[in-house]
C-alpha cells in the first residue's frame, strides 16, 4: 500500500512514529511522511536541518517531506507559535503534495492541530483517515489553561471537530475508549485499543546483579504528574528499614521540590539523585534495581494512560510498584508483575513497599511474568500488525461497512 503519514515530529526527533514508518516499509509498503523541521525538545533546529536544508529526503526507505515551522524556543507563547506555524505551513504543503497514496495515517502527539493537514488531504483526495492518538486533547493543555476559560472551550471545540473527521481512532489505553464516546461523542465502533510498543532489546538481557541493599529505581521525567511526592511520603513510613535505597534517574520540573521533600522527611540517606543519563546507559540502572517504581496523578483521564516506562520496566524483567489508576494498574495486576495501588494512596503504597521489603521471595517471579506479558501485548510486531490491519481495512472500497466490525486482538 501507499501510505501518507502526517506528524509534526519525526527523525531525528525521538518518537515511535519513525520506527513505525520504517517497519511499514520493511513490510513492502510505500511510506511518505509529511512532518516538520526537527527542533524538539531543545527548541532549536537540529544541526544540518533548517528552512533550506534537508527539507526533502529519504531515510531507510521512507520519503520525508518537511514543511516549514517556527522553532519551539522557550515559553508558552513560542510553543503556541510553533504549533500554529506547523499547522499552517503543513496545510499549505498538503495542497501541493503528490496525492497517489491509498490511506492517510495521522500520528497525533501534541498539539492536535498537527492533524489538520491530514484532514485537508482527506477531503482533497477522498481517502480514509486513521488517527492514532498519543495525547488527549483538550486534556493535555489543562496544565496551562483553566478548564473554565474561553480558550479552553475553543480548544475543546476544535479537538472534537478534528477527532470526528477521522474514520478510525486508535488509542493507547482502554480507558480512553469511553473518554472519546463521552467527551467527543465519537461512535464507539470507530475506536480501537492499540497499545503502544516499547523497546524490546531488554527482553533477553540479564539484569540480575548481587548488591547489598534493596534498590528501588525510578527512571524518567521527574514532573508533578509522576506523583513522586506520594513515594517520598510512603518511604518515610518504612525508613526504619536499614537496607534499602531509592534511586531517581532523570530530571524535570519537580526535581527541586522533590529534593526538598526528601530533606523535609529526613530521607537524604535513602534517596540518591543520579540526574539525567542517555538511553544507552539505562541498562546499568536496571542492573542495580530490585524493583522499579512509577506513579501518575489521578486527577484527570491523563492519569489513566499506560506510561512507556511501565513497558520498559516489564521488558527489563523488573518487579513494579506503582501508585496509578486505570489501565496501567490493571496491566500490572493482569501480568502479576508487582504491586499497583490507587494514585495518591500513601498508606496502601507504604504497605506494599513494606511487604516487598519483608517478603522479597514472594515477588521472585514478577519480573518474568512482566516479560511474558510484554511479549504478548507490547512488542513492536503486535503494534505494527494492528496498524497494518486498520490501514488495509480502510483501503478497501467497502471500508464503511467493514470498520464497525474491525477487531484487533491483543
Amino acid at each position: 500500500m501507499k501510505i501518507l503519514v502526517v506528524c509534526q515530529h519525526y527523525y531525528p526527533e525521538n518518537f515511535q512514529i519513525t520506527d513505525i514508518c520504517e517497519e511499514l516499509v520493511k513490510h513492502n509498503n510505500q511510506v511518505t511522511v509529511l512532518t516538520g523541521i526537527p527542533n524538539y525538545p531543545q527548541g532549536e533546529f537540529f544541526a544540518g536541518y533548517d528552512l533550506s536544508h534537508h527539507r526533502h529526503e529519504t531515510r531507510n526507505g521512507v520519503e520525508i517531506i518537511r514543511a516549514r515551522e517556527i522553532p519551539r524556543h522557550k515559553g508558552l507563547l513560542h510553543l503556541a507559535i510553533n504549533y500554529i506555524s506547523f499547522c499552517l505551513f503543513a496545510s499549505l504543503k498538503a495542497l501541493t503534495i503528490k496525492r497517489d497514496f491509498d490511506v492517510i495515517y495521522a500520528y497525533q502527539l501534541s498539539p492536535i492541530l498537527m492533524v489538520i493537514p491530514a484532514i485537508i488531504l482527506k477531503y482533497l483526495t477522498g481517502k480514509k483517515l486513521f488517527l492514532y492518538c498519543c495525547d488527549l486533547w483538550p486534556e493535555s493543555c489543562e496544565a496551562f489553561i483553566s478548564r473554565n476559560s474561553f480558550f479552553y472551550k475553543v480548544i475543546k471545540f476544535f479537538s472534537t471537530w478534528i477527532y470526528r473527521q477521522s474514520d478510525v481512532i486508535g488509542v493507547e489505553s482502554e480507558d480512553f475508549l469511553d473518554y472519546f464516546v463521552r467527551r467527543h461523542q465519537i461512535d464507539k465502533n470507530r475506536l480501537l485499543y492499540i497499545p503502544q510498543f516499547a523497546d524490546s532489546s531488554y527482553l533477553d538481557k540479564d539484569f540480575t546483579k548481587p548488591h547489598e541493599n534493596i534498590n528501588f529505581v525510578f527512571l524518567g521525567n521527574v514532573g508533578k504528574a509522576q506523583n513522586l511526592d506520594c513515594f517520598v511520603e510512603a518511604f518515610s513510613k518504612v525508613k526504619t528499614q536499614s537496607k534499602f535505597l531509592v534511586h531517581i534517574v532523570g530530571t524535570g520540573s519537580f526535581l527541586t521540590e522533590l529534593k526538598e521533600m526528601v530533606k523535609g522527611y529526613d530521607l537524604q540517606s535513602k534517596f540518591i539523585f543520579h540526574g539525567r543519563h542517555p538511553v544507552e546507559e539505562m541498562g546499568k540502572f536496571y542492573a542495580i534495581a530490585d524493583v522499579c517504581i512509577m506513579g501518575l496523578t489521578g486527577q484527570s483521564i491523563i492519569g489513566h494512560t499506560i506510561p512507556n516506562k511501565l513497558q520498559g520496566y516489564m521488558a527489563a524483567g523488573k518487579t513494579v510498584i506503582a501508585a496509578i489508576d486505570g489501565a496501567a494498574g490493571r496491566v500490572i495486576q493482569s501480568a502479576n508483575c508487582g504491586i499497583a495501588v490507587p494514585a495518591g494512596d500513601v498508606d496502601a503504597l507504604s504497605k506494599g513497599i513494606q511487604d516487598f521489603l519483608d517478603h522479597p521471595e514472594t515477588y521472585k517471579m514478577c519480573g518474568e511474568n512482566g516479560r511474558r506479558y510484554f511479549k504478548e501485548h507490547f512488542h513492536k510486531d503486535q503494534h505494527i500488525k494492528s496498524v497494518e490491519t486498520v490501514i488495509e481495512t480502510l483501503n478497501k472500497e467497502e471500508a464503511d461497512q467493514w470498520i464497525p466490525y474491525l477487531k484487533i486482538e491483543h
